[in-house]
């Protein structure tokens, strides 16, 4: 936007009277602007961080001792190539001990399921024969014993005598039978002693298994070529179970990341451009991007200045110059243009001010001040669109609340933007 500063009553005479203007410098001195058709947008301006595209986080797969380290920070891996060795004593242990449980399990199995000597089968029988004819003939008894007590020949003391070895014979039958049950059974397992020997071995064998598939993951090695980076561990370091060792990244493969206030984005869209900046020793690195990826949900942060904030993340692809390269973790600044509309007319904000319940502002008719009602548009920070009410060429006075400013007054013009 140009700006002309015209110094002195004489000139600034001159000027207006050869530009047909009306107002002489015994006017209202004002700073005007001249609408004339342009673009608008609003720009959006955010800090980015440059992040690798394709990254790997290495972790501990178990806990030991960093036997071997292959590898140093910033070093140039190939795939498959060996970065560390942990040590797997312990675990090898473990899966000794495992492998005896097992074995002491199926000896344990074996022997409940061994079919018991017929003898003992036998003597069992016997007596639950013994203890069936004690029930018998404490049943028998019990049914003298009433009836004489129900004739007046027995006590109350014989009745309830007899009721007792009555219970007691039935106790002891039952106990017999139970045991009986039990030698036969060993032969026999049932369906809920198979499934308590088969869960017990299965948890055993799941453990194993699990001890096996650790024991394969104690050579680290590289899932891709790339760079290695975040290195936490040298060799002889203790190491817990999912310890992040390393990090592995593929160079010259990056995006940058970004973090936008909910209520800017819209205008953002997917394949929009972008422009980069990066400051590096005292110049400018400026060049394009792409917005590659806008976040379905927003994040809560909180700002500097200690407010709660909810942005979105937006992924972007650089276009990077030839002869450059980018570090991965630093930063750099994003600018978004969004709702860019050409062909318009705009006006500084604060050059709008309320009158009769509708946007106004003053412009210059025949050298007076004039208020006009206007309808706006599309905004940004700074600049307003007028969708009606000024014409290409009209002034606008850009202080509303200039002192003496009022409809009618002669003005001239200090300064025109």
């Amino acid at each position: 936007m140009k700006k002309k500063f015209i110094i002195g009553g004489i000139l600034l005479a001159i000027a207006l009277v050869a530009a047909g203007a009306y107002y002489t410098t015994a006017g209202l001195a004002v700073e005007v602007l001249e609408v004339q058709p342009g673009t608008i947008a609003n720009r959006i301006d955010e800090e980015g961080k440059i992040v690798p595209e394709v990254e790997y986080a290495l972790h501990a797969p178990f806990g030991g001792e960093i036997l071997e380290l292959r590898v140093r920070e910033g070093q140039t891996v190939q795939k498959d190539e060996l970065l560390a060795v942990i040590d797997v004593a312990e675990l090898e242990f473990q899966l000794r001990q495992l492998e005896a449980q097992l074995k002491a399990l199926q000896g344990e199995e074996a022997q409940a399921y061994q079919d018991p000597p017929e003898a003992q089968i036998n003597s069992q029988e016997l007596l639950v024969e013994q203890a069936r004819a004690d029930y018998n003939m404490a049943e028998k008894e019990l049914d003298r014993i009433q009836q004489l007590y129900e004739e007046g020949a027995a006590t109350a003391q014989e009745l309830e005598a007899a009721q007792n070895r009555l219970n007691s014979a039935r106790i002891m039958l039952q106990q017999q039978l139970e045991a009986l049950a039990l030698l036969e059974e060993t032969g026999n397992p049932t369906p809920e002693s198979r499934q308590y020997y088969a869960g017990r071995r299965e948890g055993i064998i799941a453990q194993i298994e699990s001890l096996k598939h650790q024991l394969s993951k104690s050579k680290i090695t590289a899932p891709i070529d790339g760079i290695i980076a975040n290195l936490t561990v040298k060799e002889g370091d203790l190491v817990t179970p999912g310890l992040k060792l390393m990090t592995l990244f593929q160079e010259d493969n990056y995006r940058v990341e970004t973090l936008v206030l909910t209520e800017h984005l819209e205008g953002i869209q997917t394949g929009m451009p972008v422009q980069l900046k990066q400051s590096r020793q005292g110049e400018d690195l400026i060049f394009s991007g792409k917005v590659t990826g806008i976040a379905p949900t927003a994040v809560e942060q909180v700002s500097a200045l200690g407010l709660e904030e909810q942005r979105i993340k937006i992924t972007i692809s650089p276009d990077l110059p030839p002869g450059h390269r980018l570090l991965p973790g630093t930063g750099l600044d994003v600018e978004f243009v969004a709702n860019e509309q050409e062909g318009v007319l705009a006006v500084p904000k604060t050059a709008l001010f309320t009158y009769q319940n509708s946007d106004a502002l003053w412009k210059i008719e025949e050298g007076k001040a004039q208020i006009q009602k206007v309808e706006t548009g599309f905004e940004n920070n700074s600049h307003v669109v007028i969708t009606q009410g000024l014409d290409p060429g009209d002034l606008v006075i850009l202080n509303p609340q200039k002192e003496g400013l009022q409809e009618g007054k002669k003005v001239s013009v200090t300064a025109e933007k």
